[in-house]
């Protein structure tokens, strides 16, 4: 009988703890949904800004496009902080 009770205890805490667990892999699949989907956008704007850079060397050369550069380099930069401050914020 005493086995019985630990037994039905056990799967108790095994029924509980699964039910927990299933909600904390939820919400944690919602945020790294978004996650992923911020990681993409900022990508695609840090590669839209390459081509950018590329193309007008390519058509003004290197010192026409320095301060556009530049600019890109710092709009990345913001990027990344934005970034990092969104998952503090988490």
């Amino acid at each position: 009988m005493k086995s019985f009770k630990k037994l039905f205890l056990a799967s108790i805490v095994a029924v509980s703890f699964t039910a927990g667990l299933s909600t904390a892999i939820a919400e944690t699949m919602g945020e790294k949904a978004s996650e992923v989907g911020s990681d993409i956008k900022k990508s695609t704007k840090k590669g839209v800004r390459t081509v950018k850079d590329k193309t007008c060397e390519m058509i003004n050369g290197k010192m026409e496009c320095a301060a556009k550069k530049i600019g890109h380099k710092i709009q990345n930069g913001v990027d990344e902080v934005k970034d990092k401050a969104d998952d503090v914020k988490k």
